[in-house]
């Protein structure tokens, strides 16, 4: 197998598309190949704190800096387009034999301008070919309401991409901005008993993309032996809701668990409740290091913290602040392993329709749902089950090894 060149650019809305880039740029190192990480000035400083080699690259995303797509992604069609452009120029400068974009919104024009092979890597539930209506379970009250503010949503989207793409002199693509995120192979981190789909050739489930080499604090192990049950608190590296946090931790202190925080990055985090001796809280935790000895996760339900959870058997709760989020709890409630903590609601560009629906429940509730999910006779063999399912992926190995037989 000759060695080749890749290029591959995360959408930087989370830090879990960079680290997935990450992952995947190291796997095809160890199989002899060359990559280019290119990430938005924003998390930059993250990656030479790790002295990894990058190139920084402007994003729609910085438009809001928001942690999931937006109106203000797509309003400025000068900024779709210099974001095109700066992409096209990297690929020009680095002559890579194929691109990967991870949940990047541009960059498969930018490959075609270009004129070099395109792949991409996102989950099954952010592509066109979806049949589900993101953060609802079939018949739920509001279903209907959410399906055309989506598709309202996504096809606005597809068309201001579509104007950028005129431009130069592609011709002009309305509808679904969801196809932009299919590539001529588009690899799945997620699993399709997780989010089925319909089997397509060109659509690849590799499972979850993991790496380990995050700044961890260290992990103080004494509060995870003994005593209270440990339940681990994550909201990803792109959500801060101080009060959202504060009032779950201390539903789940009262319920008896020894709380464990992570923050993500997220400073803001920090000081949180400093006077409860129930509650230690970490900048970057290794959760995979804490959830051999936790008895839940409760989570914004990002995917990448959820399959850890599942590789574990830990059962998960889920508070969601945008629709992808909401149906992950709504696929962990399928496959029996986990809850959402909050009712479906129609989305309307902000997190306030989840944070509202919290704020409508009263603390015993929120912990009604959480002891049901503990003590369903059921939920510890649905675990095993999807453990079980998690250990057959190698997701960075399978797609350098599907990107190397190019």
């Amino acid at each position: 197998m000759r060695s080749r060149k890749y290029l591959l650019v995360p959408g930087n809305n989370s830090l879990s598309h960079i680290v997935k880039c990450l992952a995947i740029s190291e796997a095809l190192a160890a199989r002899g190949h060359s990559t280019c990480v290119a990430v938005s000035k924003r998390h930059s400083p993250f990656l030479r704190g790790l002295a990894i080699d990058h190139i920084v690259l402007p994003d729609i995303q910085e438009t809001d800096e928001s942690g999931f797509p937006s109106v203000a992604w797509f309003r400025q069609p000068q900024k779709v387009i210099d974001c095109i452009a700066a992409e096209v120029d990297l690929i020009k400068m680095y002559r890579p034999d194929r691109v990967l974009g991870i949940f990047r919104l541009t960059l498969k024009a930018s490959a075609q301008i270009a004129g070099v092979p395109y792949d991409s890597l996102t989950c099954g539930c952010m592509t066109p070919d979806f049949p589900e209506v993101l953060g609802y379970g079939d018949c739920e009250p509001g279903r209907e309401i959410q399906q055309i503010i989506l598709d309202g949503f996504f096809r606005y989207a597809g068309s201001k991409i579509g104007a950028a793409l005129e431009n130069f002199g592609l011709p002009k693509r309305n509808g679904n901005v969801l196809h932009m995120l299919k590539g001529e192979r588009t690899f799945l981190w997620d699993f399709p008993e997780f989010a089925p789909l319909p089997q397509k050739n060109d659509m690849i489930h590799v499972g979850p993309i993991e790496w380990d080499r995050w700044p961890y604090d260290t992990l103080n192990r004494e509060t995870l032996i003994g005593g209270r049950p440990v339940a681990i608190v994550a909201f990803g590296t792109c959500t801060v809701c101080l009060n959202v946090t504060k009032r779950i931790i201390r539903i789940l202190i009262e319920k008896g668990y020894r709380v464990l925080l992570a923050a993500g990055g997220q400073t803001e985090f920090l000081g949180l409740l400093p006077d409860d001796p129930q509650i230690t809280v970490y900048n970057y935790a290794s959760i995979p290091e804490m959830l051999p000895f936790a008895s839940l996760l409760v989570t914004h339900g990002g995917q990448m913290t959820i399959f850890e959870a599942l590789q574990y058997q830990v059962p998960v709760a889920v508070m969601p602040f945008q629709p992808e989020q909401a149906h992950n709890g709504v696929c962990l409630e399928r496959m029996g392993c986990g809850t959402r903590l909050v009712p479906s609601r129609p989305f309307q560009g902000n997190s306030n329709a989840y944070i509202d629906a919290l704020d409508s429940m009263t603390d015993e509730e929120i912990a009604g749902k959480i002891s049901r999910l503990i003590k369903d006779p059921m939920t510890k063999k649905h675990l095993a089950e999807a453990s079980d399912i998690l250990s057959r992926y190698d997701g960075a190995g399978k797609i350098a090894d599907l990107l190397g037989e190019c």
